[in-house]
C-alpha cells in the first residue's frame, strides 16, 4: 500500500459501513474542516488519504477547539437543528444517529458507582433534552492532525447526538491526561475559539466542567494506556462539580 494512503480495519462489516456513513455525512455538512478523502472501501477496512500532521500540542488546541465547532455548527445548521438529545435522529443520507444517553448511561453508572457519585449525578448530566443539537465523535486529541495552522479530523468510527461542548470537554480531557495540567488560558482560548465557531455562543463554562466529567469517567479504565499518563483529579483545571454541585453516593435525593 502506498504511503500516501492509511488503512483502517475493522472486526465486523457493520462498523466498517458505519464508519463510512459517518465520514460522508461529515464530508457533506461542507464545514470548511479538513477530513481524509476515503478513496476504497472493502466489507471489513476502509482506503484514506494519509493526512501530514502531528497529535496537536497544548499551542494547537485553540485550533483544534475552533474546527471542532466549525463542524459542530454545520452540522447543528444543516442537519440537526431539529433533531432532539433524547431520541435517535436519521439523517438526510439515510442513517441513524443515536440519541445522547443512551450509549453512555450504563457504562456512565458504572464508572460513577467505582467512584463514590450517586447515579442521580450522572442522569442529571445527561437530561439535555431541551438543549440545541450537533454531535459526538470520539473527541480524543489523538484523533486530530495539526499541520501549521490547520487542523484535521480523523476517525469515524462512533457517532451519536450530543450537546455543544460534550466534545470539547472530551478534547480537553484527553489533552490533560496526556499533557499534564492545562493554564487556565489555555482553556480560555480553547472555550473562545469554540464559542465563536458556533456563534451564538452556545457552551458555558459550567456546562464544559460538567462535560468534562462525563468523558473523565468514560476514559478511567484508559489511564495508563494510549498516551493516558495524567489522572483527571490531578490534572483538573477547576473544582471538581460532581462534589461541589451534586449529592455524591448514600446522600438522599
Amino acid at each position: 500500500m502506498s504511503g500516501d494512503l492509511f488503512v483502517k480495519r475493522y472486526d465486523d462489516p457493520e462498523r466498517c459501513a458505519a464508519a463510512a456513513a459517518h465520514h460522508a455525512w461529515l464530508v457533506g455538512l461542507g464545514s470548511g474542516v479538513r477530513l481524509p478523502a476515503l478513496v476504497a472501501r472493502g466489507t471489513r477496512h476502509l482506503v484514506f488519504e494519509r493526512l501530514s500532521g502531528h497529535i496537536p500540542g497544548v499551542e494547537d488546541l485553540p485550533r483544534a477547539a475552533a474546527a471542532l465547532g466549525r463542524l459542530h455548527a454545520a452540522a447543528h445548521r444543516q442537519e440537526l437543528r431539529a433533531a432532539c438529545l433524547d431520541r435517535p435522529h436519521t439523517t438526510s443520507t439515510g442513517f441513524v444517529i443515536p440519541d445522547f444517553a443512551s450509549p453512555r448511561q450504563a457504562a456512565l453508572h458504572l464508572a460513577a458507582a467505582a467512584a463514590g457519585i450517586h447515579a442521580s449525578v450522572i442522569d442529571a448530566v445527561l437530561d439535555r433534552a431541551g438543549e440545541s443539537v450537533t454531535f459526538y465523535k470520539d473527541p480524543n486529541i489523538r484523533n486530530y492532525l495539526a499541520n501549521g495552522n490547520e487542523v484535521a479530523v480523523v476517525d469515524f468510527d462512533d457517532l451519536t447526538l450530543a450537546p455543544f461542548g460534550y466534545d470539547l470537554a472530551g478534547l480537553l480531557v484527553t489533552a490533560s491526561m496526556t499533557y499534564g495540567r492545562l493554564a487556565d488560558r489555555s482553556i480560555t482560548r480553547c472555550l473562545r475559539a469554540y464559542r465563536v465557531a458556533v456563534a451564538p455562543r452556545i457552551c458555558s463554562l459550567a456546562d464544559l466542567k460538567r462535560h468534562a466529567e462525563l468523558h473523565h469517567l468514560l476514559t478511567l479504565r484508559y489511564l495508563g494506556r494510549n498516551g493516558y499518563r495524567h489522572p483527571w483529579p490531578t490534572v483538573r483545571p477547576w473544582p471538581d462539580p460532581f462534589l461541589t454541585e451534586l449529592p455524591q453516593e448514600g446522600t438522599p435525593v
